[in-house]
């Protein structure tokens, strides 16, 4: 089976907070089951970005299956834009000094921002869905834990109405997981959560 991934960093191996080595991430796992593997993966990847992959992928009849993981970078309170991030990142010690004074709880609920809307979410998940003739399926955004909530107010209700999204289409739910598949910063898999993730995935395929 020929099977193309797009994701962000949740599909690649991590040496922190935990460590998951690259032979137990859920691409390499469905290679060892004898899949052949196409990896696309960009940390801190949006839809966005995803859908900018696609165009390096213009045979659209190779692929037997498409797996896309996106949304928490999409969706995650943030107390600044992309542009205003980039601007304080170029000021050096002086933008260093201004996101540590911005990026907190109450600035964080004033703003109510994302980098993107659910609207905008919405279209690049249909685009993704129709640039291949193969089925596209879609991995839900972690639950979010109670502490991850404390420690990020409105993420859960952000996951939530982003995995409404995702749930119009053809998706692989992650509600489910088990708390040792999921890293202690709330939004990475663990090593039980790649292995999770690949019996879902291979309940997908044609």
């Amino acid at each position: 089976m020929r099977i193309l991934v797009f994701s962000d960093s949740l599909s690649l191996p991590r040496s922190q907070p935990e460590t998951c080595l690259h032979e137990q991430t859920w691409p390499e796992l469905l290679r060892k089951k004898g899949h052949e593997v196409c990896l696309s993966a960009i940390g801190g990847a949006t839809v966005r970005d995803i859908l900018k992959q696609t165009f390096y992928f213009q045979d659209r009849r190779y692929f037997d299956l498409v797996v896309v993981q996106c949304g928490i970078v999409d969706c995650a309170p943030r107390f600044a834009k992309r542009w205003e991030l980039k601007i304080l990142q170029s000021l050096g010690k002086f933008g260093s000094w201004g996101m540590k004074l911005l990026n907190r709880k109450s600035i964080r609920n004033l703003r109510k921002l994302t980098y993107t809307s659910d609207k905008n979410y919405r279209e690049g998940i249909q685009r993704l869905e129709n640039a291949f003739d193969a089925p596209v399926v879609f991995v839900e955004i972690l639950p979010a834990t109670s502490s991850y909530e404390s420690q990020l107010p409105g993420v859960s209700n952000n996951i939530e109405a982003f995995n409404t999204i995702i749930r119009s289409h053809r998706h692989i739910s992650m509600k489910d997981i088990p708390t040792n598949g999921i890293m202690s910063d709330h939004h990475h898999l663990s090593a039980e959560g790649h292995a999770y993730l690949v019996d879902r995935i291979l309940n997908q395929l044609p």
